[in-house]
């Protein structure tokens, strides 16, 4: 019997139904702070690809208006490491994986 883990559909599923509580329990100084819900609500993972060596990659997507602007590398002034939302997704997929044992995978902004 396969896992979880071999099932990219399932996965998909399982992250898009968890990431919004997810995020936005991870939220809070100095990263972007819980207000409206909108960020934490706007995070979807939207598509899978195996790389080279065999790894999930899974691609992902939030409100980039006005949330891009947070990116460290956007060059706005408001730009921030700490503020990063990429940095706050990716801390959250890494929990939810965690928790169903998925070993090393890979996440890009799409």
């Amino acid at each position: 019997k396969k896992g979880v883990a071999s099932l990219p559909i399932q996965l998909i599923g399982i992250f898009n139904a968890r990431l919004p509580k997810t995020v936005a329990k991870n939220m809070g100084s100095p990263k972007l702070n819980y207000r409206t819900g909108r960020f934490a609500s706007s995070v979807k993972v939207v598509d899978y690809a195996t790389t080279k060596e065999g790894f999930n990659s899974f691609g992902y997507t939030y409100q980039k208006d006005p949330y891009q602007v947070f990116e460290s590398t956007s060059g706005s002034k408001f730009s921030s490491v700490e503020r990063d939302p990429r940095v706050l997704i990716e801390q959250s997929m890494r929990e939810i994986a965690a928790e169903m044992a998925i070993g090393r995978f890979y996440t890009r902004r799409v």
